[in-house]
């Protein structure tokens, strides 16, 4: 994270979350990284992409991915939490469009949290592409 930077405090892990979509629809590198843990056991796995592993690994692999003219904007659907004291996992569905709204596909993610001195952080996001979903009324609290 950078030095020097305001870095927000996620009090809960779907701050975190909703914070970590926000970012990936706009592309800001410094708020994607924001929401992850800066440690060098932090994962990272992308459709179709290799297993990442540290923090430095996870920053290059969103620095490439938003340096592309390809933005998406999400939909997360069928939401599953499990939370314990200090840790937090969130099964979703990520339907995905275009910025106008074309559907681009499906996903289906793992997102696990810490609760770290400084907050909850993403540890561990695990995105694996989906067969064609159809599109349901929002379930969840992730939207």
């Amino acid at each position: 994270m950078p030095k020097g930077r305001n870095v927000p405090i996620f009090t809960t892990p779907l701050d975190v979350a909703q914070a970590f979509y926000r970012a990936f629809e706009t592309a800001d590198i410094d708020a994607m990284m924001a929401t992850w843990a800066e440690d060098e056991e932090i994962i990272c796995v992308h459709p179709d992409g290799p297993r990442l592993v540290g923090y430095e690994a996870v920053r290059g692999a969103w620095e490439r991915l938003f340096a592309g003219d390809n933005r998406i904007a999400f939909r997360i659907d069928s939401a599953l939490t499990l939370e314990t004291v200090g840790l937090a996992m969130h099964s979703v569905v990520e339907l995905i469009h275009s910025p106008d709204g074309t559907p681009r596909g499906a996903a289906v993610a793992t997102n696990v949290f810490l609760r770290t001195p400084s907050g909850w952080r993403l540890v561990v996001h695990h995105a694996s592409p989906s067969p064609p979903v159809s599109e349901s009324p929002p379930s969840g609290p992730l939207h």
